[in-house]
């Protein structure tokens, strides 16, 4: 028994040590930020970017994509243009075109990609990819037709396209693959990998910062983007959908980290903002006791904590109370060019004064100075907006419903509340004050409703006021007064129910654009944009069941919470 128990022990010390060894033996994992030569301005990096990308290229929503409307519209942007250029450019510099058989052939686990230069798209790529596979892709074996470079004892290969003075770069060392569009970056990267002292991106001071706030739980991937940098740059102008640029101004800097399950995507956002020492954390307790009022049924809500007044004013009468009242806002994005003369008259301008000035607007604003007035003697401290669409009875038309919540500092007036409505609404319905009287109805959570054709209701519950074209929903948001909220504290939250409302967004935009079709009014077969284009892309997403977003922020710190539930 004592021999057995001496060589069991002798055995398991063999295996310690020798795990022990291996431990020590492996090779360094170099942190990739680390190899990273300083000046990038957005850094994206994966756990294991070779099985995502092989997730993608398996999934369905890949396929479906392909196939649509909305890749045929984006496959004729102008953006998509300068990528192809691009492509070709990289594909005659490198004897290898940058196609999905490139891309899997080069993608490994842990993979960074830092971007240098957004408008020549001046990029580096590390991935962490065994030799012996790197020495197998096409790349490799061009290798012949390249210069041959050395950094920190480490070679590396560069050829330079004449025509398009497009470079590329790379390198085959310790198991990492190094491919670049500039030689420095390339050999930069080489010195890093060699512990030779060099300016890195890790280095570098808002990338730093960002990572000091970022969340400390290994993430599937990781983007980090100096935003202080990239809103100068001419492309982000340019391209940036939101057209937000003047608020994007106010960060220095964002870290983005996703994590993936089968039925689950988490986004988790921390942005720095600038000039924000000494800023108290800012109270959203007001929007986490909105939450608990919103209804299952909505599509979509939002709240936001200490709305603007005239934010609040433009949701209740152009969203809510009078949707089709006054002139198209003003457009700050400037209109396409007309193809010819769009002022050149005809037959039916014959009657048409010329020598007059045109006549001025009479509408009626008594009711907007009402409506404001209301809303500032109430002093909005949080906002909820409340959203659905519904299927009408004879199965055609899609009717969109629209409700606020507004969550004042002190108690709402209920009577000053219906008069304000009733002088906004009186000039566009009636000239005799039919049908702006109110009628309650709702019984146990009751509200008040118009008694003629418009069916705007409600309700003052001490400093919560509802307001909308929807009295079911309003019923519904009343009956969840009682109940305790579960959310926690935020300044803002939003989520869109996709799975509900994306049949009847076709039905709609569908009735919407087929004037156009049938008037043949678009000749070049260019995909209408909601019931085509946009429409497509919810179909090939089809499988994702709702998006929700949390807002907090503290001091210099906003965190955003951003979540995909799929089917």
């Amino acid at each position: 028994m004592k021999r057995l128990v001496i060589i069991f022990a002798v055995f398991l010390s063999a295996i310690v040590g020798w795990a022990a060894y291996q431990e020590v033996a492996k090779p360094a994992q170099h942190e990739l930020a680390g190899l990273m030569p300083q000046d990038a301005l957005i850094f994206i990096e994966a756990k294991d970017f070779g099985s995502i990308l092989r997730q993608w290229n398996s999934s369905p929503q890949q396929q479906l994509w392909l196939k649509s409307d909305n890749h045929e519209a984006f496959s004729r942007s102008h953006l998509f243009l300068r990528l192809s250029q691009a492509q070709e450019e990289f594909a005659s510099a490198a004897g290898v075109s940058p196609d999905n058989a490139f891309l899997n052939e080069v993608a490994g686990e842990r993979s960074a990609l830092g971007v240098y230069d957004i408008g020549k798209l001046e990029m580096l790529y590390i991935t962490h990819l065994p030799s012996a596979k790197a020495m197998n892709s096409a790349l490799w074996q061009q290798r012949g037709h390249f210069e041959s470079r050395e950094s920190a004892g480490h070679k590396f290969y560069v050829r330079t396209d004449a025509k398009s003075e497009r470079m590329v770069a790379f390198a085959v060392e310790d198991d990492y693959m190094i491919l670049g569009t500039r030689e420095d970056l390339v050999a930069g990267a080489l010195t890093l990998l060699a512990d030779q002292k060099a300016s890195a991106l890790s280095q570098q001071a808002w990338l730093v910062d960002a990572l000091k706030m970022a969340h400390r739980d290994a993430s599937d991937m990781r983007m980090a983007i100096h935003l202080a940098a990239v809103v100068k740059t001419p492309q982000f102008r340019t391209y940036w959908i939101q057209r937000n640029v003047t608020e994007m101004k106010g960060y220095e800097s964002s870290v983005s980290d996703l994590y993936l399950s089968s039925t689950t995507y988490r986004e988790e956002r921390s942005l720095t903002l600038k000039n924000s020492e000494g800023a108290a954390p800012e109270d959203g307790t007001q929007v986490a006791e909105l939450m608990r009022l919103v209804p299952a049924e909505i599509g979509f809500y939002r709240a936001v904590a200490s709305p603007p007044l005239e934010d609040s004013l433009a949701l209740l009468e152009q969203g809510v109370l009078m949707p089709q009242r006054g002139p198209e806002p003003e457009s700050k994005v400037a209109p396409p060019a007309a193809a010819g003369a769009q002022d050149a008259g005809s037959a039916a301008n014959l009657e048409e004064r010329i020598d007059v000035p045109p006549a001025v607007s009479t509408i009626d604003k008594s009711g907007d100075e009402a409506l404001r007035a209301l809303l500032k003697t109430a002093n909005v401290r949080a906002g909820l907006q409340l959203n659905r669409s519904e299927t009408a009875s004879d199965g055609v038309f899609v009717h969109l419903y629209s409700t606020m919540i507004l969550v004042g500092a002190a108690d709402w007036s209920e009577e000053a509340a219906q008069r304000a409505v009733q002088r906004l609404l009186a000039p566009g319905i009636t000239a005799a004050n039919l049908g702006i009287g109110w009628r309650r109805a709702g019984g146990k959570d009751s509200y008040l409703e118009l008694d003629g054709l418009s069916h705007i209701a409600l309700a003052v519950r001490g400093k919560y006021l509802f307001i909308g074209n929807d009295p079911q929903t309003i019923a519904a948001a009343l009956s969840h007064l009682a109940d305790k909220s579960s959310a926690s504290p935020a300044l803002y939250c939003a989520g869109f129910d996709h799975n509900r409302e994306r049949q009847n967004f076709y039905r709609l935009t569908s009735l919407v654009d087929r004037p156009s079709r049938n008037g043949n009014n678009n000749p070049d077969g260019e995909p209408e944009f909601f019931s085509q284009n946009a429409a497509s892309f919810s179909k090939s997403m089809a499988a994702v069941k709702s998006q929700s977003i949390v807002v907090t922020r503290d001091g210099g710190l906003e965190r955003q919470t951003v979540t995909y539930q799929w089917q």
